[in-house]
């Protein structure tokens, strides 16, 4: 039998075997390494084979069923990874985080859509809602829990790691990264065994801090007249100001702190989170009084803004405005609660 028919054989075995690989495979260079590794098995394989030391049809196909069917070669490289229930060990932390981010968008939508079609332009009570709500939220987690959970149970056993879903413009940067904290000594994270990049920028939390802080100032100090706003309502912009600028100094001393004392940042965040629910009860005192708010009107007579109040036709709309604005504070305290947690990964 002439070399080609051989040849031919073998590449259309090596061909069944490419269609059985992974796609995380396919996509690699490596994939042509093997079929090449795979091709020069079977020729070798195949003169050891023949009664002349030359390969022949019979040895070759011999060979062939030496090296095994497509679907056990292609098995081998699907049992990739460290099992954890049905999902690898390698998969868990990008299916916990994907998980996570899901979640999140799904209450965030949840909560804004009742919110602002039920709450505020509906009128409908809040405690109602707050069901409504709950029951939305309930209803999305479960059907994305399923979705998600099936499909990094799928890649599992195609044998994908995250690194397989990124670009190779991206793996160069981890390249670079790796080597830039080996220079400058950061962390390893615990979990991947990775480079973490530093947990904040200073410039950028000392420059932030003094612009809050400024915007506190004003609030704090009023730097216009105000003869024409109710003392009481005086007073809480006051309080607002002070707790603004406290929250600017707090990301001042960050910034001043640098990548360093992970343990005080976190005890920061902890002093930032209670300094941003102290306006909650500030914003319960506007919510039950709505005539103090100032809603202001020209008068031609005095020439000057004249204080008219919020008519009582429009109290619910602008309790269920606060009634928002109280809820989207709460979120908020999501970012330094995560930042608490990310940080714990640099206490090395």
């Amino acid at each position: 039998m002439s070399e080609k028919i051989l040849e031919k054989t073998i590449k259309e075995y090596l061909k069944e075997v490419k269609a059985k690989l992974p796609d995380w495979l396919k996509d690699k260079k490596e994939h042509k390494d093997l079929l090449a590794e795979l091709e020069e098995h079977i020729w070798s394989k195949a003169e050891e084979l023949s009664e002349t030391g030359n390969p022949t049809e019979s040895s070759v196909k011999l060979a062939i069923s030496h090296m095994g069917a497509p679907e056990s070669i292609a098995k081998e490289y699907k049992r990739r990874g460290t099992p954890k229930v049905y999902i690898t060990e390698e998969m868990w932390p990008l299916y916990t985080k994907v998980l996570l981010i899901v979640f999140s968008v799904i209450v965030a939508i949840s909560i804004a859509t009742r919110i602002v079609f039920d709450l505020i332009l509906g009128g409908e009570l809040f405690i109602k809602v707050l069901l409504s709500i709950i029951s939305d939220i309930q209803g999305g987690l479960v059907i994305t829990f399923v979705i998600i959970s099936i499909i990094f149970v799928a890649l599992s056993m195609e044998g994908y790691f995250p690194e397989d879903f990124k670009s190779k413009k991206d793996l160069t940067k981890e390249k670079l990264l790796a080597e830039t904290a080996e220079e400058k000594g950061w962390p390893i994270s615990r979990k991947t065994g990775k480079p973490l990049k530093p947990f904040i920028k200073p410039i950028g939390e000392i420059i932030g801090g003094g612009i809050v802080i400024l915007i506190g100032c004003i609030f704090l100090f009023l730097p216009f007249p105000t003869d024409f706003l109710d003392a009481q309502f005086l007073i809480l912009l006051r309080i607002f100001g002070a707790l603004i600028a406290t929250e600017g100094a707090l990301d001042i001393t960050r910034g001043i702190i640098g990548n360093r004392q992970p343990s005080t940042h976190q005890l920061i965040h902890i002093i930032t989170i209670v300094v941003k629910l102290a306006p909650i009860p500030l914003m319960l005192i506007l919510m039950n009084q709505p005539e103090i708010f100032p809603i202001l009107n020209w008068d031609d007579v005095t020439e000057s803004f004249v204080h008219i109040g919020i008519a009582p036709e429009f109290y619910g709309l602008y309790r269920n405005i606060i009634v928002l604005i109280i809820v989207g504070s709460v979120l908020l305290l999501a970012e330094d609660m995560y930042k608490i947690f990310k940080i714990q990964n640099y206490k090395v």
